[in-house]
C-alpha cells in the first residue's frame, strides 16, 4: 500500500505577518526595509517576526499556538492531540538558553536535545514525544520528507510538521564570524530572519496539494556552498521529479531557494539550466521579503507559496521548490495541484505507530565506546584513508558518526544509494555550551563552525567520501528513551526500503560525554 500525501492546511508566521493569508497579502505592497540586530556590539539587517512580545519564550508561545490554532481547523478537535508532530529547527531554544546563560551567569544545558520540542507539543496540546528534525536549513523539508513516507506506507494517517526558527545571537555570531552575511539591507550576502510555520499533511484528505515527492541530497564540497557547478542540486531535481513521475517541462512553477549568496545562486543558476534547459518555468523566491529563516526556511516559503497561490483563477499545477543548505544539504519538494480524492484512494485507519511491519532486515550492527583521544585518532585515520580534510572544529559528536558509519558501512562502497539517520540525546552538548560561554559569559565572537547549525551536518561532507552513493543524512535530536529512537529510525528507514528510494539506510544513536564516547549503529536492507 502506497497512499497519496496531501497537504490539508497550511499556517505561517513570519515579519510579513501572523497568519498564511496576512504574510501573502504583504507580498502585494512595497517592501519594507529588515530591521537589525545587535550582536557584540555591531548591528546585521534583521527580520523580526511580527510578534510583540519581548520575552523570548512567551514570543515563542505565541507564535507556536497560533500557528497551531490555525491548523488545528483542519482536523476533528478528536482527532488533534494524537497527530503526530514532527519539528524542524536548527537553532531550537537557543535564545532561550543565551537569556538564561546572562541572567544565571552560568551554563544550564538541557539533558535532551529535544526539550523545546517537547514544549512545542504541550504548548500546542499534543500528546507523546515529538519527532525532531534538524538538517540546518533543510530541516523543515527533511522533517515533511519523514512524515510523508511514514503516511504513503501507511504507518501514521497524518503529521503536523512545524518549523521553528527563533531569535538568537548564537547563529547570527556564527555566519558573522564566517563572513556570510550581509553587512546592510541590499547588499550581497545572507539578511536572517525569524519564522514558525506549519504544514498539516494527511493522507485522508478530499481535496488540497498532493505532496508529489520530496528528496534530500548531501553536497560534499564544502560546509558553507554548494559545488559551483551545482551537480548535486540538479540530482536532487531530479530524483525529485522522477519520485513525483514528472519530467522537467511539467513544472509551471520554480520556487528557487534564493539565498542570495553568490556561490549559492552560481550553483543553483547552473543546476537549473542542466535540468530545465531552455524551456525554465515561471520562477519565485521569498528570502528577500522573509530573510533567510534557515530550519524554518522549508515550511515557512512552502506555506507563505500555497497562500499565494490560494484562491488563484488558474493556479499552476506543479511546483518544485528548492533549498541549499549549510553544511551541503540539499533539498526538493514536488507538489502536483489534486482534484478531490478518487475512489482509489485508501483510507485505511492506521493511527498507532509501529502497527503495519515493513519488510526490512539488519544486515550489519556494531558499538563503540571511546574516550576522546581514540576516538579523534580514529575519526582522523579515517578521514586520512579516504583522503578527507580534518573535520574542521568538529566535536565528538562528528567523529562518533565518521567512526561509526566506517565500521557499519556496506562491504562495497559504491553499493547505490545509502541514507544515514543519526539520533542523539545529548547531541551537540559540548558546542552548545562553548558558544554559550564565549558569546553569553565572556562577550566574546565564537569559533566560526562552532555555533549550533553545523555542529551535527559537519560529519556529512567525509562521510560521503566514505559512502559515495550517500543521498541524505537526517539529524534527529531526541530524549533518553532509545527503544523509542530505534523504533522510530526503523521505520523511516523501512519506509525508504520499502520503496526503492534507498538500498541500504545506517541508523545511528551516537552520544558523547565527558570521559568516554558511545556509539552504536545498524545497517538495514530490504
Amino acid at each position: 500500500m502506497t497512499r497519496t500525501v496531501r497537504i490539508a492546511a497550511v499556517a505561517h508566521c513570519s515579519t510579513l505577518g501572523q497568519r498564511a493569508h496576512e504574510a501573502a497579502a504583504a507580498l502585494a505592497r512595497p517592501a519594507c526595509a529588515p530591521g537589525e540586530r545587535k550582536v557584540l556590539g555591531e548591528a546585521w539587517p534583521w527580520f523580526a517576526m511580527a510578534v510583540d512580545d519581548a520575552d523570548w519564550s512567551a514570543r515563542a508561545c505565541t507564535a507556536i499556538t497560533r500557528v497551531g490554532s490555525d491548523l488545528a481547523q483542519a482536523l476533528p478537535a478528536a482527532d488533534w492531540a494524537g497527530t503526530p508532530l514532527f519539528v524542524a529547527s536548527s537553532s531550537l531554544q537557543m535564545g532561550a538558553l543565551e537569556h538564561a546563560a546572562r541572567t544565571r551567569g552560568a551554563i544550564d544545558m538541557p539533558a535532551d536535545a529535544a526539550a523545546f520540542p517537547q514544549q512545542v507539543a504541550d504548548w500546542l496540546g499534543i500528546a507523546g514525544t515529538p519527532w525532531t528534525v534538524s538538517t540546518t536549513c533543510t530541516s523543515g523539508f527533511a522533517a515533511i520528507d519523514a512524515a510523508a513516507s511514514l503516511i504513503r506506507q501507511g504507518v501514521i494517517d497524518r503529521a503536523l510538521v512545524i518549523g521553528i526558527e527563533l531569535a538568537n545571537d548564537t547563529t547570527l555570531a556564527g555566519f558573522a564570524g564566517l563572513g556570510l552575511l550581509a553587512r546592510q539591507a541590499g547588499e550581497k550576502g545572507l539578511v536572517l530572519g525569524e519564522a514558525v510555520a506549519g504544514v498539516l499533511l494527511s493522507a485522508n484528505a478530499d481535496s488540497g496539494w498532493e505532496l508529489a515527492a520530496c528528496r534530500l541530497g548531501v553536497d560534499g564540497h564544502s560546509p558553507t556552498g554548494p559545488a559551483p557547478d551545482g551537480r548535486v542540486i540538479r540530482a536532487t531535481m531530479n530524483a525529485a521529479l522522477a519520485d513525483a513521475g514528472l519530467r522537467a517541462d511539467d513544472i509551471d512553477l520554480l520556487k528557487l531557494h534564493g539565498g542570495d549568496l553568490a556561490a549559492t545562486a552560481e550553483a543553483e543558476s547552473c543546476a537549473v539550466s542542466a535540468v530545465f534547459g531552455d524551456a525554465r518555468p515561471s520562477t519565485i523566491s521569498f528570502k528577500h521579503r522573509l530573510g533567510h529563516t534557515l530550519g524554518a526556511s522549508g515550511v515557512a516559503e512552502l506555506s507563505l507559496l500555497l497562500a499565494v497561490l490560494d484562491g488563484r483563477a488558474q493556479p499552476p499545477r506543479h511546483l518544485l521548490l528548492n533549498l541549499v543548505g549549510f553544511g551541503g544539504s540539499i533539498g526538493a519538494l514536488v507538489l502536483r495541484a489534486s482534484p478531490a480524492a478518487t475512489s482509489a484512494q485508501t483510507k485505511e485507519p492506521c493511527t498507532d505507530e509501529g502497527t503495519r511491519p515493513i519488510a526490512a532486515h539488519e544486515c550489519a550492527r556494531i558499538a563503540l565506546a571511546l574516550d576522546s583521544a581514540e576516538l579523534n585518532a580514529r575519526a582522523r585515520a579515517v578521514a586520512a584513508a579516504i583522503s578527507a580534510p580534518p573535520l574542521r572544529r568538529a566535536g565528538a559528536l562528528a567523529e562518533l558518526c565518521l567512526a561509526g558509519v566506517d565500521a557499519c558501512a556496506p562491504p562495497d562502497e559504491h553499493a547505490g544509494s545509502t541514507a544515514i539517520l543519526v539520533a542523539s540525546r545529548s547531541g551537540p552538548r559540548q558546542a552548545f555550551a562553548r558558544v554559550l560561554e564565549d558569546l553569553c559569559l565572556r562577550s566574546e565572537a565564537p569559533m566560526p563552525f562552532d555555533f549550533l547549525a553545523t555542529q551535527a551536518v559537519l560529519a556529512a561532507l567525509p562521510v560521503q567520501k566514505r559512502l559515495p552513493g550517500l543521498d541524505a543524512f537526517y539529524y534527529l535530536p531526541g530524549t533518553d528513551d532509545s527503544a523509542l529512537l530505534w523504533q522510530r529510525m526503523a521505520q523511516l528507514a523501512s519506509a525508504w526500503l520499502a520503496c526503492g528510494r534507498h538500498r541500504h539506510v545506517l541508523i545511528g544513536i551516537v552520544e558523547p560525554g565527558a570521559a568516554q564516547h558511545r556509539c552504536e549503529w545498524r545497517r538495514l536492507g530490504g
